[in-house]
């Protein structure tokens, strides 16, 4: 049987690999052996895989148009760094207009205003991803059981304060770059937050209860990394 692999994975695999690509890079650029630009200039592909998975989560038209615009945008700067086609990118602002167009359109037709509330889901693990754009989710489920949140020059607002454990924990795998954003739990959880920050940060502002408790309090464990982006938990 073939293994699904999330789209919030393969985004992870995406950005990971680019990063390493880069580090190699530089480090063969420092040494003289090859000039860091031949190679750095292919780095709209990475925009072209994402905006590739984008289109293949199949959650409605915003994400499908989302990922053709990443992946037009990404075509179009590597058709210029390689030279084949020379033309002034910035006169493509006014798409962002469209795009903008669009999503009023759409939450319109939802019947649902921009910023009035959250859009509340009733699941028991979460799959989250923010690129380019952002989320705002209200979890609802009696056995909450962690997941994964992923942000990539995007934001979320992530409101866990609904939910309850059966388990003694539950575990939040995130990846943040270029991005960031909050993420509510309920006050009677201990958090623990294990992400590794480079060049960002985390801010624990919750209540942590004693672990003295009896029973022992409800354990959140926050893990995964933060790159030049930052992630605020609190009550």
């Amino acid at each position: 049987m073939k293994r699904f692999v999330p789209p919030n994975n393969i985004v992870r695999l995406i950005v990971g690999l680019a990063v390493i690509v880069a580090g190699v890079v530089f480090t063969l650029d420092n040494f003289g052996i090859l000039s860091s630009w031949v190679v750095l200039r292919l780095w709209p592909v990475v925009l072209i895989a994402v905006g590739i998975v984008k289109m293949r989560e199949h959650r409605g038209f915003w994400g499908g148009f989302w990922g053709s615009f990443l992946a037009l945008v990404g075509l179009a700067l590597l058709v210029d760094n390689l030279g084949f086609v020379r033309f002034p990118l910035y006169k493509l602002w006014p798409l962002a207009l469209v795009a903008i167009g669009i999503r009023v359109i759409q939450r319109a037709a939802q019947g649902r205003p921009e910023g009035i509330a959250p859009e509340t889901l009733e699941v028991g693990r979460l799959d989250e991803t923010a690129i380019f754009g952002g989320i705002d989710r209200s979890i609802v489920s009696a056995d909450f059981l962690g997941g994964q949140l992923t942000a990539v020059f995007g934001g979320f607002e992530l409101d866990l304060s609904k939910c309850t454990m059966v388990s003694d924990h539950a575990k939040i795998d995130v990846f943040v770059m270029f991005g960031g954003g909050d993420i509510r739990v309920p006050e009677g959880w201990h958090v623990d937050v294990k992400v590794f920050a480079l060049f960002g940060g985390t801010d624990d502002k919750t209540v942590h209860p004693p672990p003295t408790l009896d029973p022992p309090p409800k354990r959140l464990v926050v893990d995964g990394f933060a790159i030049f982006g930052g992630i605020d938990l609190k009550n």
